[in-house]
């Protein structure tokens, strides 16, 4: 199977990486910090080595209690001292399986929206990211943390997701309200074709608004990920 540039967060506990490794080329691994530990690294590095897909780190707010899903009250220094951890025990990880490189860093969850939108977290998450030689990073269009890697010479690939539904201001929708996810092959095919073809994606006001997609996300813990893959696969191949 011909794969596309999707990637997916993995190792979270969610236990489906069989089943969604052979539809990705990337995959960002949890590194401690909202899960995860030697174990399941070793096991997800391992998996995605079989497959052929690249591996990132996956760090975040070390807040194992939410998930990484609510903004922590942490200082700068503690914050960059456990990114630093998290991705160097990945890194430490790699280099016993014999890869020495990580593919890319991609914050998780609370972390990845402040970077979106403060520029002291996410200078921090570069200054971090920089002491990893030659590692670029996922991360949104249009968003602080992007805007501040180029500026530092860190390569920034730009990340949609094809299961998380946007607003007008490029913001997810908050997953407490019923209309965040999109759970539809078909429409996960439409919009990712839309983003490489036009450079446009639909919000859920059904707003048409600019964007750039380097690389598409589908998250592991979404409801059948596997599943609607393989129909966005299917939906996306159709007409070939």
């Amino acid at each position: 199977m011909k794969r596309l540039k999707i990637n997916s967060d993995v190792g979270e506990g969610v236990f489906k990486e069989g089943a969604l490794m052979p539809y990705l080329n990337a995959c960002s691994i949890a590194c401690g910090g909202h899960y995860g530990n030697e174990h399941t690294m070793i096991k997800t590095a391992k998996l995605a080595m079989s497959y052929g897909v690249k591996i990132g780190a996956h760090p975040s707010y070390p807040d194992k209690t939410n998930f990484g899903r609510k903004e922590m009250l942490i200082s700068i220094g503690d914050l960059k001292d456990s990114l630093y951890d998290q991705i160097s025990s990945l890194l430490l990880i790699l280099n016993n399986l014999g890869v020495y490189k990580l593919d890319h860093i991609k914050a998780h969850g609370a972390l990845y929206h402040k970077c979106f939108v403060d520029d002291k977290i996410a200078k921090s998450f570069i200054e971090v990211v920089k002491s990893f030689k030659n590692v670029k990073i996922l991360a949104p269009y249009k968003s602080v943390v992007s805007k501040i890697a180029e500026k530092h010479g860190v390569k920034v690939d730009y990340e949609v997701f094809l299961d998380r539904n946007y607003n007008d201001d490029y913001s997810l929708v908050s997953r407490a309200e019923t209309n965040s996810m999109l759970e539809n092959g078909l429409e996960m095919s439409n919009r990712y074709k839309m983003v490489v073809n036009e450079s446009k994606i639909k919000t859920i006001s059904n707003s048409l608004i600019d964007i750039v997609g380097d690389t598409f996300c589908v998250h592991s813990d979404t409801k059948n990920s596997h599943l609607l893959l393989n129909n966005f696969y299917e939906n996306y191949f159709s007409n070939d």
